[in-house]
């Protein structure tokens, strides 16, 4: 499978994480001698299944230093808007592929063995989207004070993973993604998309896992799994100053 990683996004100094970056993308801070980047590269290059990979929001390799050699987008403004780039660019580099695996810059810990046990449990790829979601109990085992925000469901506290497979179909509808997107952080918007009697659920924490699988396929127009409990290193994400220091230490050890 082929790879599209979201690099984009510089923090301003009124950030919490410009200490680290300094005017740069998040991408790059130094993650014990490697950037975040190289180092969500190394493991996405030593899966068996990865061939391409294409980050978008450098514009170049910018010094960094690769197994092999990567293609690269420019940032195109926005986070949906560097998603569709990136599919672009890649159906046009492989028109025959039905599906992509779309990954952020901001999970250093992962190793290729961890990718592979993510696709491998994604086995058949043939609905449109698989999303990784971790419970806190997971997390929290592996992470005791990862700080993470979780989300309560039915039975369930969980964080939402950072990669995921998409089909070419699905990235090809632009205003599906703008739509989904601008709808995370307003209820009524979100009212709008997913229709208030599942918002409502939502807000009772009674929505299970079936009934997102069966909303978000009705939103976007294609089957939707969720990934429950793969490695949580899938899920720990450093983009807070905290997460920072943690997975420095964890790549100390």
């Amino acid at each position: 499978m082929d790879v599209i990683i979201a690099a984009g996004g510089i923090p301003q100094p009124e950030d919490p994480m410009y200490p680290y970056t300094q005017g740069k993308p998040k991408a790059l801070i130094d993650m014990n001698g490697r950037t975040s980047l190289e180092r969500v590269i190394d493991a996405l290059q030593d899966s068996k299944y990865v061939e391409d990979i294409v980050v978008v929001g450098l514009g170049s390799d910018m010094g960094q230093t690769f197994k092999r050699p990567v293609h690269h987008v420019p940032d195109q403004g926005s986070l949906v808007k560097n998603g569709l780039g990136g599919a672009k660019f890649l159906m046009e580099l492989k028109p025959e592929a039905t599906h992509f695996i779309a990954c952020t810059a901001d999970i250093p810990l992962i190793t290729g063995e961890m990718v592979d046990t993510f696709i491998e449990m994604c086995q058949p790829v043939t609905k449109g989207i698989y999303y990784i979601m971790v419970t806190k109990e997971v997390l929290d085992a592996r992470f005791p004070h990862s700080t993470r925000t979780y989300v309560k469901l039915k039975d369930l506290l969980i964080a939402g993973g950072d990669i995921s497979i998409m089909s070419t179909e699905l990235a090809s509808q632009d205003e599906v993604m703008d739509m989904v997107a601008n709808g995370r952080k307003h209820a009524w918007k979100l009212a709008r998309i997913a229709g208030f009697k599942v918002l409502i659920k939502f807000f009772l924490r009674q929505l299970t896992l079936s009934e997102i699988e069966a909303t978000a396929e009705r939103v976007v127009g294609v089957p939707a799994k969720i990934i429950l409990n793969p490695p949580a290193e899938l899920a720990m994400d450093a983009d807070k100053p905290d997460q920072v220091e943690l997975v420095r230490k964890e790549l100390e050890k």
